[in-house]
């Protein structure tokens, strides 16, 4: 009898390096079950990739959700900075210079 497969991705990324996985996972193989078959972490050694969020095309999923055909499965990792600061950052900065240009002139 052959075992039936799903055909997936695992994803894992930092800021230096990002690297994804392609392979195929029995039909039935749980979202965690599918990073570890991945063996993605041997490329991150530093991270403990077993702690950390995993879900399907930017959606975060339950340990207990089955992979499917076509799953980009990615694994999540905290951000250093929030978008949304760093922006507001830049904002600032650029504001700022813009305003000792404009006393300079």
């Amino acid at each position: 009898m052959i075992e039936e497969t799903v055909a997936i991705e695992v994803a894992f990324a930092v800021p230096e390096k990002q690297q994804v996985i392609q392979l195929e996972v029995p039909l039935g193989t749980l979202i965690r079950d599918a990073v570890r078959r991945s063996c993605i972490e041997s490329h991150f050694p530093s991270y403990d990739l077993s702690v950390l969020p995993v879900g399907v095309w930017m959606e975060v999923k339950p340990e207990a959700y089955v992979v499917q055909s076509g799953d980009r499965v990615q694994i999540y990792r905290s951000l250093i900075t929030n978008a949304k600061d760093a922006r507001r950052r830049r904002a600032e900065t650029q504001t700022s210079k813009e305003t000792q240009a404009n006393k300079k002139a």
